[in-house]
């Protein structure tokens, strides 16, 4: 039977949940860098042939070396990859992939939406979601400040991705640090803060034929120079302030020749100049830290990516005594004294790639991870408070339907139909209506209202298809029951436009307003109607006007009132007709003048009437009598009586009949042609 492998006194070992030495390792090998995941590949030696992969995958296995110092360097992960590689000599083997806890990030995509909240605050929150995945750590090393952010959107990617996008966005780095067990995520965004590894210095020995100094040290040293954009020029908009100078920019370092090359872009992804000049120089330095880097060959067993070193031993032109920052390591390591239940000690054999950057150049997270694209428009759902929610721009809330924790969007902007300084078009979406969202430049953060849709919830004002040839624009009541409309009917022979108010309708007009009607016009008005005319007012009949009131009729003319009519006059009163003119009353008749008075007729003349005719008859069916003061005469029954103190004729008079004798003075009166009236004065003259 063999014997238990054990790893006692090896320079490399393997730790996993089976139990110590149930996995021995053999080999190791992978890579770590900043601002990316490390993946470290073990080959482990068991007796048994049957392990059950279920048993480690997603469980922490840690590699463990020893320097030559006797230090000891830990490379944990969490197991991501199982396999059994088949039976050697010595065991059976197996290939193990251990990954960082972020990774698992990289297995869950989401779509999820973050309010007013700073890339710090986001990156915690998306990592809170981890805790319940076991030994999650991470901690965070900040120097610079962050600004608030209205709306982050989280969309279609996995938490993995959108966290290294906003990192490197606001060029926030991120590394690993191991112990035994566990690994632990640094956010860090000074170079200051960048751990320095125990050794003091690290020296450089070229290689010497087959001879290896007895310590740690680097071999193979190549430097390495790349052009790059030396100058970013950028702008951007905010709909705030659109008048706002943003353009902005920043000149790199670079001292050689073409190092000032221009990029310029928008946006710029800020929302003031202030922060866009921040903006352009960390630009500006991403671009500048692939300038600078180190192809490096040794042994240092405790420097990993995020671990700076001194540089010493012989020279090598520009790095003697020089700081670097690791910023990539590739790992080999093999154990080679396992044999048939060996257990002795395997000698050293670790070597790694490194590639570093001095810590005096420039050093910020490449932008490398693409934003998400919207491809074309979206629909969602306004909500908000009440029936209308907008702020002083006319922006809304709406809850998009992928948005599964029923948040809602930033205040969106929403599109008019015109949009001009103090003039244009107003609809404000109402809450729970079906809106049409675009993106600005396809970003999931820019969201534009762009137009509203009808769903199984909200219908069309009026059924379809049997309505389809009205367009309609049909409001409702807010806070209560009602609506106003204008509607359009274009089916052919039925043309009309239908307006209704809920209340009132005002109309301003500054100059002229002018309305025609090709055929009938009808008018209703439940109570009053008022007109008010500022100079004349015209109307002009072609046949016939008819006007019905059902009581009073009022005219107040401040000057002249001129009727004319073309033919009949016919004025029906039926109760008193009174007239009250405080001049002249002048009336011209062509023809005949008929009046018919059913009852008395009376008439009031403070001063005197004249009557000129060609001929004057007076006629009373009864008795005819002419009144003046203390004199009458008395028509009827066949008599004339005159009464009076005194009667005068003047003139020749002719009498005929059996009267002729009895009133001989008369002929003088009738040789005058007056009226008798005239000859009787008022009381009083």
């Amino acid at each position: 039977m063999n014997k238990p492998f054990s790893q006692d006194n090896k320079v490399g070992k393997l730790h996993t949940t089976l139990g110590k030495d149930h996995l021995v390792l053999l080999r190791f090998d992978g890579h770590s860098s900043i601002d990316d995941l490390f993946e470290f590949n073990v080959e482990a030696l068991s007796h048994e042939a049957n392990i059950d992969l279920t048993n480690i995958i997603g469980t922490h296995a840690t590699v463990e070396l020893d320097s030559m110092s006797g230090d000891k360097s830990f490379f944990d992960g969490v197991v991501t990859e199982a396999e059994w590689t088949g039976v050697q000599e010595n065991g059976n083997t197996y290939n193990l992939v251990l990954r960082p806890w972020f990774w698992l990030a990289s297995r869950r995509r989401n779509q999820k939406i973050f309010h007013n909240m700073n890339v710090v605050q986001i990156v915690e929150e998306v990592f809170g979601d981890y805790s319940g995945h076991g030994d999650t750590p991470f901690e965070v090393q900040l120097s610079r400040s962050y600004p608030e952010l209205e709306y982050t959107v989280q969309y279609r990617e996995s938490d993995f991705t959108f966290v290294a996008r906003q990192l490197e966005r606001f060029g926030i780095h991120y590394y690993f640090v191991h112990e035994e067990g566990s690994h632990k995520l640094v956010l860090n965004d000074d170079m200051d803060n960048f751990p320095q590894i125990d050794q003091e210095t690290v020296p450089f020995y070229p290689v010497d034929g087959q001879h290896r100094p007895p310590e740690e040290h680097f071999w193979h040293w190549q430097p390495r120079r790349l052009l790059t954009t030396g100058a970013i020029t950028m702008t951007d908009y905010n709909f705030k302030t659109p008048v706002s100078q943003m353009l902005t920019e920043h000149v790199g370092d670079a001292q050689y020749d073409n190092g000032q090359i221009e990029s310029f872009d928008y946006p710029g992804d800020y929302l003031d100049r202030q922060r866009g000049d921040a903006v352009a120089k960390l630009r500006t330095l991403q671009e500048r830290s692939n300038d600078h880097f180190h192809s490096v060959v040794g042994d240092v067993v405790s420097l990993n990516a995020g671990c700076r070193v001194i540089v010493g031993g012989q020279q090598v032109p520009g790095i003697l005594d020089e700081e670097f920052l690791c910023v990539r390591v590739d790992y080999s390591f093999r154990s080679q004294a396992y044999g048939s239940g060996n257990s002795g000690d395997d000698g050293y054999a670790y070597t790694a790639s490194y590639i570093m950057t001095p810590i005096t150049e420039p050093f910020e997270p490449e932008r490398i991870t693409p934003r998400p694209i919207v491809h074309g428009p979206q629909t969602a759902t306004v909500v908000g408070e009440g029936e209308i929610d907008c702020d002083e721009y006319g922006r809304i809330w709406v809850h998009f339907h992928w948005d599964r924790l029923k948040a809602y969007s930033m205040r969106c902007r929403v599109s008019q139909n015109w949009a001009g300084k103090g003039w244009g078009g107003m609809i404000i979406p109402r809450i729970g209506m079906e809106v049409v969202v675009e993106f600005l430049e396809g970003d999931p953060d820019q969201p534009l209202v762009t137009g509203c849709v009808y769903n199984g919830k909200n219908n069309a004002p009026y059924a379809l298809p049997s309505n389809k040839t009205k367009s309609v624009f049909k409001t409702d009541t807010h806070q209560g029951s009602g609506f106003n409309e204008l509607t359009f009917e274009d089916e052919k022979d039925q043309e009309k436009i239908y307006m209704h108010g809920q209340k009132d309708q005002e109309i301003h007009i500054e100059n002229n307003r002018e309305k025609r009607v090709d055929n009938d016009q009808f008018e209703t008005v439940g109570r009053d109607k008022s007109i008010t005319v500022g100079q004349d007012h015209t109307e002009s009949v072609a046949r016939d006007a008819r006007h019905n009131v059902g009581r009073d009729v009022n005219y107040t003319v401040g000057r002249d009132q001129i009727e004319n009519y073309g033919k009949d006059h016919v004025h029906n009163v039926g109760n008193i007709h009174k007239q009250a003119i405080y001049a002249d009353h002048l009336v011209s008749v062509g023809r005949n003048v008929e009046q018919e008075v059913s009852g008395k007729y009376t008439l009031n003349v403070v001063d005197s009437i004249t009557n000129n005719t060609g001929k004057h008859t007076l006629m009373a069916y009864e008795k005819f009598t002419i009144k003046g003061p203390g004199c009458s005469i008395t028509l009827g029954g066949g008599t004339i009586e005159l009464k009076a103190a005194q009667i005068n004729l003047k003139g020749q008079v002719s009498m005929g009949g059996a009267g002729s004798a009895q009133v001989p003075t008369l002929s003088g009166a009738a040789n005058k042609a007056l009226p008798l009236v005239e000859e009787c004065p008022k009381e009083g003259e």
